[in-house]
């Protein structure tokens, strides 16, 4: 399974989605997961535009998203709570930060031996991922 990173998602949402992005995403379709990090972050960012059609248009988008990812949504559980803990207390003490939402999306692909597709690799570069940029 492959773990879309918030930036994939949105993408397609785009008014001129990249072309390579929704080919990759077209090729992968069956193996595709996300989480439910992923979901708060496009959520949150549809409620923070003005009311009107674009907000409505993309918060429908999202559930459309889940409902189509069914059993491929992936929660933030126990398993990815001790690797949130490894990987943010390791990137501390090499003076590297890293986002409370990169960690915990990163931190649910360890837990359960997903690749993650982002088009940030090098947020993700040294925690054990095997990644993956559509962008490329």
């Amino acid at each position: 399974m492959i773990v879309v990173d918030t930036n994939v998602l949105s993408e397609p949402l785009r008014r001129e989605p990249d072309r390579r992005v929704l080919e990759w995403l077209a090729l992968n379709a069956g193996q595709l997961a996300l989480t439910t990090i992923t979901i708060a972050e496009l959520r949150y960012g549809a409620v923070r535009l003005p009311e009107g059609s674009r907000r409505t248009a993309l918060l429908l988008a999202v559930d459309r998203l889940v409902a189509e990812a069914g059993d491929r949504v992936c929660s933030f559980d126990v398993e990815a709570a001790r690797a949130y803990a490894a990987i943010r207390s390791e990137r501390e003490a090499r003076g590297r930060s890293i986002s409370v939402e990169d960690t915990m999306i990163a931190s649910i692909c360890l837990a359960r031996g997903y690749a993650l597709a982002t088009r940030n690799v090098g947020d993700f570069d040294d925690v054990g991922l095997s990644l993956v940029d559509p962008w490329a």
